[in-house]
């Protein structure tokens, strides 16, 4: 009788027994119909409708329509300046961040006093919602009574107090940048000096002996030592900035006459405010595309320098 349950419990484990792998697929299953759901099939769908007649008035029956919609955003030329408006933008953003956070980030290594209360104070406009840092950037900016305006004109560096920011191309492009810098700086400073933080330090002792001044120990010591840091660090605020829409909607609006309409406010002109979600469809799809190939070229690129390390 023993035996015979010996037998009968040694069947039921091997009936019910899954393998590691078929275990972890089973638990993985509900997250990846969630990504499915809310990622993977809207993506499709988009991709779909970009190629479709498919506006307000026929919502539940898009009409196919080849390349019309390609074909439209590329013949008067507006993507071309959304592109070279968000490659502007996207370009002194990161830019700037690097170099304000690579330099805060130097400073805020050194042994110095309260340096952690210095830290935590260059924190604070990453905790402030991109809204908020639009309309306080709005009111700085703001033409006959902003602060901006009053520093600069006391500082001899204008001769009125009266410009206007967001009425002028070239000066729009520069407040909303400036908005988003002082918005995503932590972030960069941040992880910049994780990155410091784990440098050996034998390393800059070693070259202080050897004679290494300042800039040599910045140059072939630092930078060598961070650049996986740097490179995820900046690929992470590009593909931040590409995205970037409150900062620049609420300041700006994208103009004047476009001069700050980036892809992200250019697909939601077209879809939420002229109803054509076909060609806003368009300019995400395009927008993908530019991105998911930047990826895979940086993917490439730090694999290549990972193996040159090895």
């Amino acid at each position: 009788m023993a035996q015979n349950d010996h037998m009968e419990e040694k069947v039921n484990k091997r009936r019910f027994h899954l393998s590691d792998n078929a275990f972890a697929g089973l638990m993985l299953l509900p997250v990846f119909a969630i990504l499915v759901s809310v990622v993977f099939i809207p993506i499709l769908k988009g991709i779909y409708v970009s190629f479709c007649e498919y506006k307000i008035s026929n919502l539940n029956e898009p009409v196919w329509n080849n390349f019309h919609n390609y074909i439209k955003v590329f013949k008067n030329g507006e993507v071309l300046i959304y592109f070279k408006n968000t490659f502007t933008y996207v370009f002194f953003a990161v830019g700037i961040q690097f170099v304000f956070g690579l330099a805060i980030a130097l400073l805020l290594n050194q042994n110095m006093r309260a340096r952690g209360i210095f830290r935590g104070l260059f924190l604070i406009p990453w905790i402030i919602p991109s809204v908020v840092v639009a309309i306080v950037w709005t009111w700085m900016l703001q033409q006959q009574f902003g602060v901006i305006n009053y520093i600069l004109y006391n500082l001899g560096i204008t001769s009125t107090v009266n410009i206007s920011w967001t009425q002028q191309p070239f000066l729009a492009m520069m407040a909303v940048t400036m908005a988003a810098v002082w918005r995503q700086l932590p972030y960069m400073m941040v992880m910049i000096l994780a990155g410091l933080q784990s440098i050996d330090v034998s390393l800059t002792e070693s070259a202080k002996i050897e004679g290494a001044n300042s800039w040599n120990l910045l140059r072939y010591i630092t930078l060598p030592s961070i650049r996986p840091v740097i490179t995820t660090t900046i690929w992470i605020a590009v593909m931040a900035n590409f995205q970037m829409f409150t900062i620049v909607f609420n300041m700006t609006g994208g103009g004047p006459v476009n001069a700050t309409t980036t892809l992200s406010l250019a697909a939601h002109k077209k879809a939420f405010l002229e109803y054509d979600f076909g060609a806003g469809s368009t300019i995400g799809v395009l927008w993908l595309t530019v991105l998911f190939i930047a990826t895979l070229l940086y993917n490439k690129f730090n694999d290549r320098y990972v193996s040159d390390y090895q």
